[in-house]
């Protein structure tokens, strides 16, 4: 009987475990796999830390954190997540304003600063939505109708200035370094969205678009 009983304990054991592993090697296959346009595109845009402010690891994060990027067949499509993913950032960052709001009550110079935040920063999201619709409805224009190539980085350029204009306006205040974090967050975002519509512009088909960025 008591065979039967240490059989029976070994036998649940062993379901147990097996279990565990069907249970975490499902969850495993349900994150994204890297491909080989993410990781290349990474190495790229992000080989000049000190012009970009980003690493390479973020950018495979960034990506990898989308479906999208697994089946891109070009640059765009990477951009495009990019782009996606500053717009939960920025909410998060535009509720955190609010709530500095209200409890700066007795520093008006920060409740100052930070309502010229939060005007920012929703017309930031607002551009942002544009920028997306002009990423992922892009084609090459017949005539002179539609967004042109250049069109694409300078979209992202609008939500850069937004992001530095908010930064310099809270700098000296009591709630500059509350936002330190989230700003510097969000601005790496947006270098890697114009580091990749930059990268989709200038490479050759079939990943990009084989155009020379003007000079100024």
């Amino acid at each position: 009987m008591e065979m039967v009983q240490t059989t029976s304990l070994a036998f649940s054991g062993i379901v147990i475990i097996l279990l565990s592993m069907a249970i975490t090697a499902q969850a495993s296959d349900t994150k994204p796999m890297s491909s080989a346009i993410m990781l290349e595109a990474c190495k790229n845009v992000s080989s000049n830390f000190f012009k970009v402010r980003f690493t390479y690891d973020f950018c495979v994060s960034t990506l990898q954190s989308d479906k999208r990027s697994t089946d891109a067949k070009d640059y765009r499509i990477l951009a495009l997540v990019a782009v996606d993913a500053m717009k939960p950032q920025a909410t998060a960052m535009t509720d955190k304003v609010e709530n500095l709001i209200h409890g700066a009550t007795k520093d008006k110079l920060a409740i100052r600063a930070l309502g010229f935040y939060r005007v920012d920063y929703g017309g930031m999201m607002s551009t942002l939505e544009i920028c997306q619709d002009i990423i992922q409805s892009f084609e090459i224009r017949k005539g002179n109708e539609g967004p042109t190539p250049f069109d694409l980085p300078d979209c992202i350029a609008k939500t850069t200035k937004a992001i530095n204009d908010c930064a310099d306006k809270t700098e000296f205040t009591s709630v500059s370094e509350g936002l330190t974090k989230e700003y510097e967050e969000l601005s790496m975002m947006a270098s890697l969205s114009s580091c990749l519509l930059h990268l989709y512009i200038t490479s050759p088909p079939p990943r990009g678009l084989g155009l020379d960025i003007p000079s100024n």
